[in-house]
């Protein structure tokens, strides 16, 4: 299933169960402890696109769900908490459009390019 079809596949019931779950808990949950909770469907990785996918929508909605690996999920009302994952969240989409833009550029660069296909023998390899 693709990102389109799994965030058309967040119901508002479904919706609604994933934050009862996440009131509820003594701690966070992970993504596989929420899908046997909603009882989501499919192999392991969709059910975690899945939940991923219903967070997202939840936050949409306002709510402050809080991710950490290997933790999982978990709500905050401390906006300091918030604050610093959000934070956090913007460092990180930084580093991946960087290391992108590096890629990308070692592409189109004649000198970057041949590095992308180093000879076995250059590489130190055999």
């Amino acid at each position: 299933m693709d990102r389109q079809a799994m965030h058309e596949a967040v119901t508002t019931e479904l919706a609604a169960r994933c934050l009862a779950a996440l009131q509820q808990a003594d701690g966070p949950a992970t993504a596989a402890g929420l899908a046997r909770r909603l009882a989501l469907a499919g192999c392991r990785e969709t059910q975690r696109r899945h939940v991923r996918a219903i967070v997202q929508e939840l936050r949409e909605q306002g709510h402050r769900i809080v991710a950490a690996n290997p933790e999982g999920y978990w709500l905050t009302e401390d906006i300091t908490i918030w604050k610093a994952y959000l934070e956090g969240r913007q460092i990180d989409a930084k580093q991946i459009i960087g290391e992108a833009a590096r890629r990308k550029k070692m592409t189109a660069d004649a000198t970057g390019q041949g590095l992308l296909f180093v000879a076995p023998a250059m590489a130190g390899v055999g």
